[in-house]
């Protein structure tokens, strides 16, 4: 998504959160045009109806973490703890904005009509498949179980955040701190790489007799095969 087109999007689904957090009654093309100082022309080319509007609040949360990303200096030499830091940092964020409205209807048919779960799941799988993901790890993290899992974790912090009542959501940023450590140590630390790869020798020397276990066996001959 282009700069302008999102500013243009992000000016009409503020206005209509803060109409509906005012009075739901109120969300209309003209009050959401007015409130946003943008002419109904301009709505009608992002969207169908006022209805379209709140859902677009969580679909535009993974594209503004997108256009910050690109507008961030060197963000291509972030180490993957940073790079995965800073994406949940942006979507809390972002989320932020609107804090009543994420904590009044996260769990709703309102957020459900979003894209955000697969734009999340899309960012998580580029994240855990990253060229600085050790190869072997990626044999793991590359599958689609280990995105949906992530995805699922970022949700669970997303609700965690709705309930954090400590002084600017601190609890939330060590939860995120803690979280973002274990993952990285886990994803990049070479004991994954190394273990794998005994196991590799091991079966290729049949040093215990792995190669007769239908399981193992099919896995390292796919590996096998492997250009």
């Amino acid at each position: 998504m282009d700069p302008d087109t999102f500013a243009e999007q992000k000016q009409l689904v503020d206005a209509a959160v803060a109409l509906y957090q005012d009075d739901p009654d109120r969300l209309t093309v003209a009050s959401v045009c007015a409130t946003a100082q943008l002419d109904e022309d301009t709505f009608y080319a992002h969207f169908e109806a006022p209805e379209d509007l709140l859902p677009a609040f969580y679909s535009l949360v993974v594209p503004q973490y997108r256009l910050m990303r690109e507008a961030t200096t060197g963000y291509d030499t972030f180490s993957f703890e940073e790079r995965l830091a800073s994406f949940y940092y942006i979507v809390l964020d972002a989320l932020a904005e609107h804090r009543a409205f994420v904590q009044d209807t996260f769990d709703s048919r309102i957020r459900c009509r979003s894209t955000l779960r697969r734009d999340v799941r899309v960012t998580l799988r580029d994240l855990l498949t990253a060229d600085d993901v050790p190869g072997t790890t990626q044999l793991l993290t590359g599958w689609w179980p280990a995105h949906a899992v992530m995805t699922e974790i970022t949700f669970g912090v997303i609700r965690s955040w709705t309930t954090d009542d400590t002084e600017e959501q601190a609890a939330t940023t060590a939860l995120v701190d803690k979280l973002v450590a274990f993952i990285a140590e886990l994803l990049t630390f070479r004991g994954v790489q190394r273990g794998t790869d005994l196991a590799w020798y091991v079966y290729q020397n049949d040093v215990l007799g792995l190669g007769r276990l239908p399981l193992i066996g099919s896995f390292f001959r796919r590996r096998e095969t492997e250009p």
